[in-house]
């Protein structure tokens, strides 16, 4: 069994931690009066059917006052876009096999708690099943001063029931960029991989970049962070080539990125002088390849795309600059010879 490495500050206003990227992360506290680290982030765990796991989680409060939490579990569900969230259903048997020990205590000020559980899975079980245990504002306490929440966090917990009949499966739905015809970067890769197995899945790889001539000119990474895809839903990942002389860049203030009055990003093209060389103009073709595990071996799956890069701005620019060098070194030489032939007829 697998686990979350690093500790993880989790605001409780947000709900859920679902990205199954299991890298920890970090959120500027909304309220000041409340402060509490999780560990570990995520589960990731393996059985038998039939067998008992037992584990346990730690929340320490680092606030001057005690807080009152409650412990629940839920299903975790894929949105369309292939993030988990939250089902309120508690329709599913599956649920009734997480056993708490308590399901209310009261975090002590500046103090770790260990909140144990168990999980009992029933012969009958088999591949893949996902739960989050919440942590929520015990209303009920009779702890009526203290540390406040509002909201609830969760961690994820994968759980993989061993038995004959797993399938491991995903493929590739779509590889495309933002768009076939680009004026600077970066360009924008987009990777959707649907899972058609009947557990969970981390695909991740490479975008490999060559240019017309065939030549490797860069190479992206795919998922590094090793997201989850559960089964019978379809994840998007993101990569992006930012490596050239002339790239489009978010404007900055003040520590944020601007946004102009419909939401987007304000954008300005940056000069890279120190990357003179990574002029980029021309077609390019993008050779993605991912492998994820089946649990025997390693499986590939690969796609390709191809875009152009046209900076017809700036080869405008460089075009009309070279007429007009053209026509003034034309002027002078025009100029030069004719001076000379009335110096050689005075003569």
């Amino acid at each position: 069994m697998k686990y979350g490495k690093k500790k993880l500050f989790l605001p409780l206003i947000f709900l859920g931690l679902f990205f199954l990227s299991f890298k920890p992360s970090s959120f500027a506290q909304t309220t000041q009066n409340y402060d509490v680290t999780v560990s570990p982030v995520f589960f990731d765990l393996s059985a038998n059917p039939g067998q008992t796991i037992t584990e346990k989680i730690r929340i320490r409060n680092n606030t001057n006052s005690p807080l009152p939490l409650k412990v629940s579990i839920k299903r975790l569900a894929g949105d369309e876009v292939g993030d988990l969230t939250l089902n309120d259903e508690n329709d599913d048997q599956s649920l009734n096999w997480v056993k708490f020990a308590n399901k209310t205590f009261v975090a002590p000020s500046l103090e770790w708690s260990d909140i144990a559980f168990s999980i009992q899975i029933p012969s009958t079980a088999a591949y893949g099943y996902y739960f989050a245990v919440t942590f929520e504002h015990d209303i009920s306490s009779s702890i009526t001063q203290g540390a406040s929440l509002t909201g609830a966090s969760a961690v994820p917990i994968l759980l993989n029931v061993r038995k004959e009949g797993a399938r491991t499966q995903a493929k590739i739905v779509d590889f495309k960029t933002g768009s076939f015809i680009n004026e600077y970067l970066p360009i924008d890769f987009s990777v959707q991989v649907e899972n058609f197995g009947n557990v969970h899945v981390r695909p991740h790889g490479n975008i490999f970049i060559t240019d017309d001539s065939g030549k490797d000119i860069a190479i992206l990474d795919v998922n590094q962070n090793l997201a989850n895809i559960i089964p019978d839903t379809k994840r998007t990942f993101t990569s992006s080539w930012i490596d050239g002389f002339l790239v489009r860049e978010n404007v900055i203030e003040d520590g944020q990125t601007k946004l102009d009055k419909n939401g987007n990003p304000v954008k300005k093209l940056t000069i890279n002088w120190n990357k003179l060389t990574s002029f980029r103009v021309g077609r390019y073709t993008a050779n993605l390849l991912l492998v994820f595990d089946n649990g025997t071996r390693d499986v590939t799956l690969d796609s390709t795309v191809s875009f152009w890069v046209i900076p017809y701005k700036a080869i405008a620019v460089i075009v009309t600059t070279i007429i007009i060098l053209f026509f003034i070194v034309k002027k002078f030489l025009k100029y030069y010879i004719g001076r000379e032939v009335k110096k050689r007829q005075r003569s």
